[in-house]
């Protein structure tokens, strides 16, 4: 069973905004020494580097802040009606009926794995045949994945329908119990069948 995540998406954002400021105003304190101390060269060269510092932290804060605030819009946006739940609580937002990715993970999971040590062509053969069903049951309709959350952050899910594997549901059996995730979502299990 792949580590569930500690924390949620808001918690990460905040740290590394956080840590993103305090990274910055550490290279801006060392500006400021360097152009008391010797107001030319030090202070020249680490003016640049915490300009440098102040740009790379300011877009890695500012794509994990998008990142996060599109999965909490994903969780209440109509347009996503479907959302597929993996192991690890990895989670798809699918812009189609859960109909169309029951078919779509059904017919994934008919596909067989690669032996443990696999040729390239193999593995390419394998995307390719997935590649086609993904086209044939989902065609082009909107995806959002994220490998991993937390399992507060699935409580922010809301009006959709939650397609599972049983397994995936009995690992996470007390979570969906226990949480609103069940009362406000609509379980469908992607194996029933089967």
């Amino acid at each position: 069973m792949k580590k569930i995540k500690k924390h949620t998406l808001r918690f990460e954002r905040n740290f590394v905004c956080a840590l993103c400021a305090v990274i910055f105003l550490i290279f801006a304190g060392a500006a400021v020494a360097g152009w008391l101390a010797a107001p030319f060269p030090i202070g020249a060269v680490l003016t640049g580097v915490a300009a440098f510092v102040l740009v790379f932290t300011g877009i890695l804060a500012v794509s994990w802040a998008k990142y996060a605030a599109r999965f909490y819009r994903a969780c209440r946006n109509a347009a996503f009606p479907s959302v597929s739940l993996g192991d690890g609580l990895s989670v798809t937002f699918y812009s189609l009926p859960a109909e169309a990715v029951t078919a779509y993970l059904r017919e994934s999971a008919s596909l067989p794995p690669l032996p443990p040590q696999y040729t390239r062509e193999q593995w390419l053969e394998r995307s390719r045949k997935r590649d086609e069903i993904k086209a044939k049951t989902l065609g082009k309709s909107e995806t959002l994945y994220y490998s991993s959350v937390c399992s507060a952050d699935l409580a922010s899910l809301s009006g959709k329908t939650v397609v599972l594997r049983r397994k995936t549901y009995e690992t996470y059996r007390s979570f969906f119990d226990y949480s609103p995730v069940k009362a406000s979502n609509s379980l469908l299990f992607s194996d029933e069948n089967e």
